[in-house]
């Protein structure tokens, strides 16, 4: 802009053939609820522009990337355990914030993919607009980011609603990124999955850990394990059996 602020631009196209949009007018609505919550740890939109054919949502510019980025493609600076750590806790916050709001916000996409950096140690959760506006036209269409997240893609697909307990198990599949370094679905296999039945082993968890993090700092490894407790608690293959985000935050508190 003239006064050297830098904005993202999100556009978004009325006629695209994956989602079904609704109504302008209640586009327009959502988009001003969204627009008045303020929290640190979550991307909310500052302005919009909508035509005849798109959507332009404008958002604060997040110099550094997502951690999906950092995890995955930046494979010479490392992500340390404090860094990752403060990671977890902003997605925690910013996710107890979202659904702690007087109508809860839930989010049809989480993931490392949506998770944006403002610094190493300050993360954003972004399109938390897409389930407040987005409606899926075809299973067969969805996003591929929802296939990393098929306990949520499923029961989205199956029942059109998204729930706290779905947004939980993304969270845990974040945080056992986090932890492992490996991504949430690898040759067929997902992560939760594999944790789940090689925590299973309590005397092997920790060659669950990234070994390139786990082993740097004395005592890392011991915080990661109880971390992976948490983890694992939210990323239960039972809906009923995961914590809330605000109980798995102070879980994470006191790792």
């Amino acid at each position: 802009m003239p006064n050297g602020v830098s904005y993202s631009i999100k556009k978004l196209n009325w006629t695209n053939k994956i989602f079904q949009m609704g109504s302008h007018e209640r586009f327009r609505q959502e988009l001003e609820v969204l627009g008045k919550l303020s929290n640190s740890n979550v991307m909310v939109p500052l302005a919009y522009v909508l035509t005849e054919d798109s959507a332009y949502l404008f958002y604060e510019h997040v110099h550094k990337g997502t951690v999906f980025n950092f995890l995955y493609k930046n494979l010479v600076n490392v992500l340390d355990w404090p860094s990752r750590y403060s990671i977890m806790l902003g997605v925690a916050q910013g996710l107890t914030f979202l659904h702690g709001c007087t109508q809860p916000v839930l989010l049809l996409d989480l993931s490392t993919k949506t998770i944006h950096l403002k610094s190493l140690k300050e993360p954003q959760i972004g399109d938390i607009e897409l389930c407040k506006v987005l409606i899926l036209q075809r299973v067969l269409g969805v996003s591929p980011l929802l296939l990393a997240r098929l306990d949520t893609f499923l029961q989205y697909a199956y029942t059109m609603t998204v729930t706290m307990a779905g947004n939980v198990y993304s969270f845990g599949v974040i945080v056992l990124e986090l932890l492992t370094g490996k991504p949430a679905v690898s040759n067929g296999l997902e992560l939760a999955k594999w944790a789940l039945s090689y925590s299973a082993r309590s005397s092997e968890r920790e060659q669950i850990l990234d070994p390139r993090i786990a082993k740097r700092v004395v005592g890392c490894s011991s915080q990661m394990l109880s971390v992976l407790k948490v983890a694992l608690a939210c990323a239960s293959t039972s809906p009923e059996a995961r914590p809330r985000m605000r109980n798995a935050l102070r879980m994470l508190f006191n790792a």
